[in-house]
């Protein structure tokens, strides 16, 4: 990756991290019956899935774990991306295994932006748009679609369309 800001990779592979959150979750409750009909219900919501996907969803995901955590979990957000030119929002899920949240306020606090936003959803685990969708939504609408522009319209009088 050549200048890529990176770090050695941990001492452990994609499996047993998968194994570790899974596992994290579900003493957490995560994976109870409650939060996996939420999970359907989000899935099912989505015309192109059906329940029969949901398998499938699983091993993508374990999938594309295992292909890329070598490389990215070498990566370090602190020194790759010191910097953004644009607004930024962060909406953490105080009860994230992926991406621990001390890891999300860490680079939230170091990173420069035009200006940045930290929002926590005390209910929420990685997906706070499927633990808590009426407020992740009302934040979208109310926080970030005035700066991406109303009515695909962005900022500057460019069309989003």
């Amino acid at each position: 990756m050549g200048d890529r800001a990176e770090g050695e990779p941990p001492p452990y592979g994609a499996g047993a991290v998968f194994r570790e959150r899974t596992w994290l979750q579900r003493l957490e409750g995560q994976l109870r019956p409650k939060a996996l009909w939420d999970m359907r219900r989000f899935v099912l919501g989505i015309p192109e899935y059906s329940v029969f996907d949901l398998p499938r969803i699983v091993r993508g995901f374990r999938f594309s774990l295992d292909a890329m955590w070598e490389r990215v979990s070498r990566v370090n957000l602190l020194t790759l991306v010191p910097a953004l030119q644009v607004p930024v929002f962060f909406f953490l899920g105080r009860h994230d295994h992926w991406v621990p949240p001390d890891t999300s306020v860490a680079y939230f606090e170091m990173l420069a932006a035009p200006s940045k936003t930290l929002k926590w959803f005390e209910a929420s685990g990685h997906e706070p748009f499927v633990d808590e969708p009426d407020r992740f939504n009302a934040l979208m609408v109310e926080l970030v679609r005035p700066v991406a522009g109303a009515d695909g319209e962005r900022p500057g009088g460019q069309s989003g369309r």
